[in-house]
């Protein structure tokens, strides 16, 4: 299920969308059904100029705190964290050397999530060890680098060993809860019901929180990786197409169709 779910999602997507609709409209021109491809040219590049602005940005990334029950949630405050038993760092990718990369990186959304992960642990003064968590979800690399990876910069940077903890079995959202779950059981035994101070990007927090939840877990959120923007400005770039608008749109879509397909599968 893991992998059929990974390799069809991609289709499910702006980027696909975008370019099966032009494949469409080149096919219906070759057809000579000019007046249905002009149409449909018009319906794609409306949809895309749309996700690539502010305009469209916006509404996506607020529809997802419509999720939760008070949607101040994901700006709580992580000094309020009585109780809690670790800082808990979702991963968010890393990518393997190649020939133009002569070493091992985390991605860009993981280095933001770890960042703030490091500011928390030295804010509580070391007192809550930092977990991350997250192994490979590439269904075709099944070995995940990025905790160990995590790890490496972490105590580079002056975490004691003993307080960075590590959990490289999960490969998405679901399975991160049920680790962590798991991995909070085995450190904290007796504990019926733990409570962590959790690290995702904004966009994904929460997704992360509901399922934390169904997995019996308290969270105090403390999101990283802001969308782009002052939500309650509009300026003169908020009119324009924009590369970033567009992964940001992108990013808020993915999350959605994991929320409906959690809800489906009763993970939520």
């Amino acid at each position: 299920m893991f992998t059929f779910l990974k390799l069809i999602e991609p289709f499910l997507l702006p980027p696909a969308i975008v370019a099966l609709g032009m494949s469409a409209v080149l096919i219906l021109l070759l057809a000579r059904r000019r007046r249905m491809g002009m149409v449909l040219l018009a319906l794609i590049l409306a949809f895309f100029c749309l996700l690539s602005t502010d305009l469209g940005m916006r509404p996506l990334v607020q529809s997802l705190l419509l999720l939760l029950p008070d949607r101040s949630a994901v700006f709580s405050d992580p000094e309020s964290s009585d109780g809690a038993e670790a800082v808990v760092v979702l991963a968010g990718g890393a990518v393997r050397p190649g020939s133009h990369r002569p070493r091992s990186e985390l991605g860009g959304d993981s280095w933001k999530r770890l960042w703030h992960g490091l500011e928390l642990y030295w804010r509580f003064e070391g007192r809550l060890p930092l977990l991350y968590a997250g192994g490979s979800g590439d269904p075709f690399d099944p070995v995940g680098i990025e905790p160990g990876l995590a790890k490496t910069y972490a105590l580079r940077m002056g975490v004691r060993e003993e307080n960075f903890w590590t959990e490289a079995n999960s490969r998405n959202t679901f399975e991160n809860a049920r680790e962590i779950k798991r991995l909070l059981d085995e450190r904290f035994p007796g504990v019926s019901r733990h409570r962590i101070v959790l690290v995702t990007s904004f966009i994904h927090m929460p997704r992360a929180l509901l399922t934390m939840k169904k997995a019996g877990i308290e969270t105090i959120p403390a999101p990283a990786d802001f969308p782009l923007g002052n939500p309650d400005k509009l300026v003169y770039f908020s009119f324009l197409p924009l590369i970033d608008r567009f992964g940001c749109s992108t990013a808020c879509v993915r999350e959605w169709i994991g929320i409906a397909g959690y809800r489906l599968m009763g993970r939520l």
